[in-house]
């Protein structure tokens, strides 16, 4: 099944196109949010991250479901 990740701030990718922050992504029937994650390779704890699906905010556990749009973003630090 197919679903569209944003990728915001220190996640986006260099290309030589220049910064790819949408990708279309393939993942199998029943991955969870954490599962995208490993499989894009974001490495950042889940606590550094604000995980959004279809405008909501979701659990790394949520089960992602065809064409759902996943936010992912790094959380900011108010130092």
């Amino acid at each position: 099944m197919i679903v569209k990740v944003h990728l915001h701030t220190i996640l986006q990718r260099e290309t030589p196109e220049g910064l790819q922050r949408e990708l279309n992504v393939t993942i199998l029937s029943g991955s969870s949010v954490t599962d995208l994650m490993a499989d894009l390779g974001v490495d950042l704890p889940l606590d550094a991250m604000l995980l959004v699906v279809n405008g909501r905010l979701a659990q790394p556990t949520y089960h992602l479901q065809e064409g759902d749009q996943i936010h992912l973003m790094p959380a900011i630090s108010g130092g």
